[in-house]
């Protein structure tokens, strides 16, 4: 099975566990690891950095992908993704939270990495599988854990000097290492993911620093997932439905009194309709309209939060904004055809109408309105 058949198997496994049957699982698969081994440099020609920031408040996680030419250190490819974290937080099962997450960029990459670092532990875990260990073993490529702090195990005195090592051991096991990257910075935990022995994922580490504390595939990894979290929280709205998919009439959300009242006739549209909650359109001083694609009933006046994923554009200024509610995860290709049916079928209600539209306009002119908005200022 190749990496992206792989990708292809990890989707189609059941990650809705509870904690007791992750932790079973880790012992599971934890003796499939191979924990020996090197690349040859010559058969090395990119490498890829994995992380993931999440949103607690809404349950969700920005996973993002880097891909590196090796050894010029040049980024090739970026992938962001986002998608609802349905695992709880519960320390040394992290991977259930997150390779879920980075799964679904792996699935977009053009062409599969020969390695692959992690922002995680791999064998320096307690069952010896953690994130490094789990995302390696799915997609089939050598991996490598690096942490920016020790999850368990101990260590001795470090050199101050860069490329000094020391040992990370529980009880009698070396689990991984303490590797110090520049002189005097704080050492970083490195540790077998997959695919390698612990020396050759340190060499591979230090052949990947370009003179700051963390290897560039997860440094690059962690500011491109901080980057897609700040992204996603931006176009995170707040929607009233004001009448449901398939339901004939206009209905219209009365801010004076929270009430929905019936305003005239006319066809029923094709998904859910509503307005943001305390944001202005400018060009006709009405809260803006939102378009939710969601198969599941909802109910007059419920209130959802939801990601903004596109905007139609109206000639007339009042555009409507194109979303899915948060706990759907955005970038999935079953939820990205689903827009376009919906896209679609949005296009020719319009018509229909005769409403005067310029056309999908895409998530960067949805984002830019947005702002307008939330700032009072005329939109073009």
């Amino acid at each position: 099975m190749n990496a992206r058949d792989r990708v292809m198997s990890a989707h189609l496994h059941d990650w809705d566990l509870s904690p007791r049957e992750a932790i079973a699982l880790q012992r599971e698969l934890a003796p499939r690891l191979v924990t020996n081994g090197d690349l040859q440099e010559r058969d090395v020609h990119l490498i890829a950095g994995g992380d993931v920031a999440f949103d607690r408040a809404s349950g969700r996680g920005a996973g993002a992908v880097v891909v590196l030419a090796y050894p010029s250190l040049e980024t090739v490819e970026e992938i962001s993704v986002e998608a609802p974290v349905r695992f709880p937080y519960v320390p040394g099962l992290l991977s259930f939270r997150e390779t879920p997450v980075l799964l679904s960029a792996f699935e977009r990459l053009h062409a599969m990495p020969d390695l692959l670092l992690v922002d995680g532990h791999g064998y320096a875990h307690p069952r010896r599988f953690g994130f490094a260990s789990h995302l390696g073993l799915w997609l089939g490529v050598p991996s490598i854990g690096v942490a920016k702090s020790i999850l368990i195990g101990a260590h001795a005195g470090l050199a101050t000097e860069a490329g000094a090592r020391a040992d990370l051991v529980d009880g009698s096991e070396v689990i991984g290492s303490l590797l110090r990257t520049r002189a005097g910075v704080r050492p970083i935990v490195v540790s077998i993911g997959s695919g390698l022995s612990l020396p050759a994922a340190e060499r591979w580490v230090l052949r990947c620093i370009a003179g700051r504390r963390l290897p560039e595939p997860t440094r690059r990894a962690d500011r491109l997932a901080a980057q897609a979290k700040r992204r996603m929280l931006a176009a995170t709205l707040d929607v009233i439905i004001e009448q449901r998919a398939g339901e004939r009439g206009r209905w219209e959300y009365a801010v004076a009194d929270g009430t929905i009242v019936y305003l005239r006739d006319q066809n029923p549209m094709p998904e859910h309709y509503g307005c943001a909650a305390g944001i202005i359109n400018t060009a006709d001083a009405e809260l803006l309209d939102v378009i939710v694609v969601d198969d599941r009933p909802r109910g007059r006046g419920e209130r959802l939060p939801v990601r903004v994923i596109d905007m139609l554009e109206r000639r007339d200024g009042d555009h409507k904004l194109l979303a899915v509610p948060v706990d759907v995860p955005p970038f999935a290709s079953t939820t990205r055809q689903r827009l376009e049916r919906a896209r679609s079928a949005v296009v020719a209600w319009c018509t229909e109408l005769q409403k005067p539209i310029i056309g999908w306009t895409g998530e960067d002119r949805a984002m830019a309105f947005i702002d307008a908005c939330r700032g009072g200022l005329p939109d073009g």
